[in-house]
């Protein structure tokens, strides 16, 4: 396969251990047999969190127990419950996978915002817009702002965060509260086709699209493509992901979770390329395979 780029900055992210390999030659076999029925109700009776992943699927609630694993120890509601916990965020790879995905994209986000504030040494004052696109609780970038600013970064960061979940905004509003970063955001209840019609006028320097693109056939994921480079400043950063081909998408298609598009990194950068983003993109694979992420600047 071909070889993509590595982030700069050293970041740990989740694999599985010899162990765990072992004991997935069997569970990954098993889950993607198991009718539906039996996989849901395994799940609601056997752990709170994915229970929550059934009830709840493809929404931001669904993501947040899968992000906020490690807020609570693993035992914390028992023995039994946390094997069960055990099984269901470290055996199978989706939710370890999203907290890769969550921790490269807060990455690129604190380079990209650098690269920005090095770029404009004449213009200090210089507020840089960045714009979620169905961000939900908008984790990645209120972590990457924390962090700029936990290194001295005091840079003005404005951030536009649109979601049609009404409850997913109120999430994030709740976290970007927690980091003392709730006067860095603005909040939308809309749809993203509408982003023209809400945001008249307003460009963007960093457009970030992860999570949604999952949910989208080509066309409509080209025409919201088009539209982000319409709304985005020269120089400006894309930020996107999208699930990739992987061993598990029979089981999560029985867990209730909405229909996917799984698009291999290739297919990716092409959607890109006949969006108009035509110079060379960067992609990066997760070790577990199952999410990529792709970075593109506008020229």
């Amino acid at each position: 396969m071909k070889q993509y780029s590595i982030l700069r900055s050293k970041v740990e992210l989740e694999n599985h251990n010899i162990l765990i390999r072992m004991i997935r030659t069997i569970s990954v076999l098993i889950l993607n047999i198991l009718p539906h029925k039996i996989i849901k109700s395994f799940m609601i009776k056997s752990s709170q969190d994915a229970s929550t992943v059934v009830k709840k699927g493809g929404t931001t609630h669904a993501l947040e127990v899968m992000y906020t694993r490690y807020d609570r120890k693993i035992f914390s509601r028992g023995y039994i419950k946390g094997i069960a916990d055990m099984f269901w965020h470290h055996i199978v790879s989706q939710p370890k996978a999203l907290r890769n995905r969550l921790k490269i994209v807060r990455t690129v986000l604190r380079e990209k915002i650098i690269d920005l504030i090095n770029n404009h040494k004449g213009s200090n004052h210089r507020v840089i817009f960045v714009l979620s696109i169905a961000g939900g609780s908008s984790r990645s970038i209120i972590y990457a702002i924390n962090d700029l600013k936990n290194c001295g970064v005091n840079h003005q960061i404005n951030i536009v965060t649109i979601d049609k979940d009404k409850s997913a905004l109120e999430v994030g509003m709740g976290v970007a509260k927690e980091y003392g970063l709730q006067n860095n955001f603005e909040w939308i209840n809309g749809n993203a086709r509408d982003i023209e019609q809400l945001l008249p006028q307003k460009k963007f320097d960093i457009i970030e699209i992860v999570g949604l693109l999952d949910y989208f056939e080509s066309d409509r994921l080209i025409r919201l493509l088009n539209l982000s480079y319409r709304i985005m400043n020269e120089k400006g950063f894309l930020i996107i992901a999208n699930v990739i081909p992987n061993n598990e998408y029979k089981f999560v298609q029985k867990t209730g979770w909405p229909k996917m598009y799984y698009r291999k990194p290739e297919e990716l950068l092409e959607l890109l390329r006949v969006s108009g983003f035509k110079y060379k993109n960067d992609i990066i694979i997760e070790p577990l395979n199952v999410h990529c992420i792709a970075i593109a600047q506008k020229q």
